[in-house]
C-alpha cells in the first residue's frame, strides 16, 4: 500500500509543481488542503486562499523546480516527504534561484491526497 501512495503522492506533487508554475488556480484548490500552511524559505507563511491567490496574481511567478534529492515515508493517512529542491521564482519581479531543504505533508482526505504543509529553510551557498 505505501508504495502505490508514493507514487500517487510524487504525480500529484509534480502537478502541483506544474500547476504552480502555470498559475492554475483550479487544479491548486484541488491539490491543496484547506487547511494548508505554506512556510517559505523567508520565513513568510500564508494559508491556502492567501498562498494560491499570490501565485496567480503574479506576486510569485514560478519557473523551475528541481527536485535534489527527496524521500517520502507514508504514515496511514499521512505522508512526509523531505529533500531538497531548487526553486526558480520571481517574487515582486526580482528573479531568485532557491536552494531549499523542505518538509512537506501530505494528507488523504476523503480517500485523495492533498497537501497540507510545506515548510522549508534556504540552504546557505
Amino acid at each position: 500500500m505505501s508504495e502505490q501512495a508514493i507514487q500517487e503522492i510524487e504525480a500529484l506533487d509534480a502537478e502541483r509543481c506544474a500547476a504552480t508554475i502555470a498559475g492554475d488556480k483550479a487544479a491548486l484548490e484541488r491539490l491543496l488542503s484547506d487547511d494548508l500552511r505554506y512556510t517559505h524559505s523567508s520565513a513568510v507563511a500564508e494559508d491556502k486562499a492567501t498562498y494560491i491567490d499570490r501565485v496567480c496574481n503574479g506576486h510569485y511567478q514560478y519557473s523551475g523546480f528541481t527536485n535534489v534529492e527527496r524521500r517520502l515515508r507514508v504514515l496511514g493517512d499521512l505522508a512526509l516527504v523531505h529533500g531538497d529542491v531548487l526553486i526558480d521564482v520571481q517574487v515582486k519581479n526580482t528573479a531568485k534561484r532557491i536552494h531549499s531543504r523542505y518538509l512537506a505533508v501530505w494528507q488523504r482526505e476523503n480517500g485523495r491526497w492533498r497537501m497540507l504543509a510545506w515548510q522549508s529553510t534556504g540552504v546557505p551557498a
